[in-house]
């Protein structure tokens, strides 16, 4: 069967054509409600859909949109629930616009897919499908700031200010990550020493999001916190190693200790 699969094509990023979607739906035991104008996009990893000791492939459901519903808050991964993202058309030279819940995704038996071969009509590029790849996995690695952290800025920040200060900096910074010592909750005399790092969308963004950033650090002081300049570059000019040091900072995150049953989405 495994084999199978693979001859007709199918992969990670494989998309389902609406007609094969329509035959499956009898078939799909889901709580979700699936309609013949959704997609589905395998998340399975490749070597698993291949491999004779998976029975069953994962599916995210997928929903087209207009480009008037997209939406820069949920792109770049910057959420962890939500997905808005391109994938490009070979019947056209319009790209796609495709929304994805990270809730909603599905397991079917891959028997299930030998009759039918994967859309050949809509494809990701490579840079968006380990966009797609890397916000799957985010959902199961994201390390949480320490809750004393937490409750230090929203005491000095009532008023949402950082929340602001990142949604009024979208257009020009990707993402802000942050490097802690102690990483821990801390004693009442002990002190945070943070560093920020803001990434710029390209160089004639810096100077805006320096800006963002330098208000950001000027929140973590006021909840006494000791805050060096912060650093600001574009993604083509931040090493790797450097940003291992830090976890971004998504802001919806929660921390271990918030009564919430969201879980907390701080991680790189």
């Amino acid at each position: 069967m495994q084999r199978i699969l693979e001859a007709l094509g199918w992969r990670q990023g494989s998309f389902v054509k609406p007609e094969t979607v329509a035959k499956l739906i009898g078939d799909i035991d889901s709580t979700f409600t699936i309609s013949a104008n959704n997609l589905l996009v395998v998340a399975s990893q490749s070597c698993d859909v291949a491999s004779s000791q998976e029975e069953y492939i994962e599916l995210s459901i997928v929903r087209p949109l207009s480009a008037e519903a997209f939406n820069k808050q949920y792109s770049h991964n910057r959420h962890p629930r939500i997905l808005h993202i391109e994938a490009n058309s070979n019947s056209s030279d319009e790209k796609v616009i495709l929304e994805l819940k990270a809730h909603e995704k599905i397991q079917i038996k891959k028997s299930l897919l030998e009759e039918f071969k994967p859309d050949s009509s809509i494809n990701f590029l490579e840079g968006n499908l380990n966009q797609y790849i890397d916000w799957l996995a985010g959902r199961y690695k994201r390390p949480a700031l320490p809750t004393k952290f937490d409750q230090l800025i929203a005491s000095s920040d009532k008023k949402g200010k950082r929340k602001k200060i990142a949604k009024r900096a979208n257009e020009y910074l990707t993402g802000i990550y942050v490097d802690i010592y102690p990483n821990r909750d801390i004693k009442d005399e002990e002190t945070y020493s943070v560093n920020l790092l803001g990434i710029a969308s390209n160089d004639q963004s810096i100077a805006s999001a320096t800006d963002a950033l330098n208000e950001y650090a000027d929140i973590l002081k006021d909840a006494g916190m000791d805050v060096s300049v912060p650093k600001v570059g574009t993604e083509f000019k931040i090493s790797v190693g450097t940003l291992r040091q830090y976890q971004r900072i998504n802001f919806d995150y929660l921390s271990y200790e918030e009564n919430n049953p969201i879980p907390p989405d701080t991680g790189i």
